[in-house]
């Protein structure tokens, strides 16, 4: 799994969710991952709106759903 090397513990064991990942997601998510840590998502969410209107453009990572984050994957040294 792509996230198998994290060193964030809770993270390895996660599962990858989006449309990236797997045909026929719900939710709109496009690349994310399901931690189970329920949050408020209020704040962040108006933050997303506010940058899609200045930029003009859909936030690329897809919606936010209740109980994931959203993953974005960089490479390392």
């Amino acid at each position: 799994m792509i996230i198998d090397t994290s060193p964030v513990s809770y993270l390895k064991n996660a599962q990858l969710h989006g449309s990236l990942f797997q045909d026929g997601t719900d939710g709109g998510a496009v690349c994310s991952v399901n931690t189970e840590f329920f949050v408020d998502h209020n704040e962040p969410l108006q933050t997303l709106k506010r940058w899609e209107k200045r930029q003009d453009m859909a936030w690329p990572l897809g919606e936010l759903v209740e109980g994931h984050e959203f993953l974005c994957i960089v490479p390392s040294k």
